[in-house]
C-alpha cells in the first residue's frame, strides 16, 4: 500500500482472539512478539495483523488475511513440519500461561457492506474500530438495504473514511457481521457529529426515521470496540511493510521479539 501496489480487502479472514489475564499484558506482548519474530525468521507463508483492545475486555485480535479458505492449509502444513513444529509448541505453551481464553472466527468479505474499500491503506493504519452486529434470522436484506442507504449518504456528504464489511461464517452465532473502520489517527473519531449530519442531509427524512426506528426489528445486538495496531505482534505482507517501514520494520530493541531457536534436523548416525 502507500507507495507500493494497492492492497485489496482480503476475500477471507481468520481471526484469532485471545483474552489476556489481568496484569499479564506486558508478558503476553513479549511472548507474541517473540512468536512473530520466529515466524518471520522461518519465512512463514501467512500474514497477521495484531489489534490490541483499547476498550472492553483486555484482548488481542490477530487478523489473518487470505485469498481463500484453502490458503490456510498451506500455513497449517508449514507449522506441522519440523523444525518449526517444536518452536510453535514451545511458544504456545508460554502463551497459554497468559491467556484467560481464546477463540477463532472465520469471515468472508462483503463488498456490498463496505464503504470506500479502495481507500484502504494498511500501511498507515494505526487504529481500527470494529463494529460487531448480530441480526435476526431472515433480516439479511434489511441489513444490506440499510448499509446501502447509509453509505450512499456518506458518499453524498463526501465523508472520507474506509469501512470493510465481513460476514462471519464460523466461530460466532449465525447472523454476525463485522465492520472494520481503519484509521491513521484517533482524530477520525472526533468526526462523529459530521457522520450524523451527513446522514440527515443525505437521506430523506422519512428514510432516516425509518432506519432509526427499524433498528430494533433488524438487530439482536450491536457493539463497538476500539483497537490499536501492534506492529511487533504482526506479520504484515511485504507491500504493507514497505509502505511505512519506520512503523512496520522498526530497528531491533529489547522490547521487540527474539526468535525462538529453531533446531536443525538430527544428525544421522554413521
Amino acid at each position: 500500500m502507500g507507495a507500493q501496489e494497492p492492497v485489496k480487502p482480503a476475500p477471507v479472514i481468520k481471526i484469532d482472539i485471545e483474552v489476556v489475564k489481568e496484569g499479564k499484558n506486558a508478558a503476553h506482548e513479549k511472548v507474541e512478539t517473540d512468536w512473530m519474530a520466529t515466524l518471520r525468521k522461518a519465512n512463514f507463508p501467512a500474514t497477521y495483523y495484531a489489534l490490541s483492545a483499547m476498550s472492553g475486555t483486555s484482548q488481542v485480535w490477530w487478523i489473518q488475511t487470505m485469498a481463500s479458505f484453502a490458503a490456510d492449509e498451506e500455513s497449517q502444513k508449514f507449522t506441522d513440519k519440523e523444525p518449526l513444529r517444536n518452536s510453535w509448541d514451545t511458544l504456545d505453551a508460554r502463551d497459554g500461561e497468559l491467556r484467560a481464553s481464546s477463540r477463532k472466527m472465520w469471515a468472508v468479505y462483503r463488498q456490498d457492506l463496505s464503504y470506500k474499500p479502495e481507500s484502504m491503506n494498511l500501511s498507515k493504519t494505526r487504529y481500527v474500530d470494529v463494529a460487531t452486529y448480530r441480526i435476526k434470522l431472515g433480516k439479511d436484506d434489511d441489513l444490506a438495504g440499510g448499509a446501502k442507504a447509509i453509505f450512499g449518504a456518506y458518499a453524498k456528504g463526501n465523508v472520507d473514511m474506509c469501512i470493510l464489511g465481513y460476514q462471519v461464517t464460523a466461530g460466532a452465532p449465525q447472523g454476525t457481521f463485522l465492520f472494520f473502520m481503519t484509521m491513521d489517527s484517533l482524530k477520525v473519531l472526533d468526526g462523529g457529529p459530521e457522520l450524523q449530519r451527513a446522514l440527515k442531509v443525505g437521506l430523506p427524512e422519512p428514510t432516516y426515521q425509518q432506519l432509526m426506528k427499524g433498528t430494533g426489528d433488524v438487530f439482536v445486538s450491536m457493539e463497538h470496540d476500539l483497537f490499536e495496531v501492534k506492529p511487533g505482534m504482526s506479520l504484515p505482507s511485504k507491500s504493507v511493510a514497505d509502505g511505512d517501514p519506520a512503523f512496520w520494520k522498526p530497528k531491533p530493541s529489547a522490547k521487540q521479539g527474539t526468535p525462538v531457536s529453531i533446531p536443525g534436523p538430527p544428525e544421522q548416525k554413521k
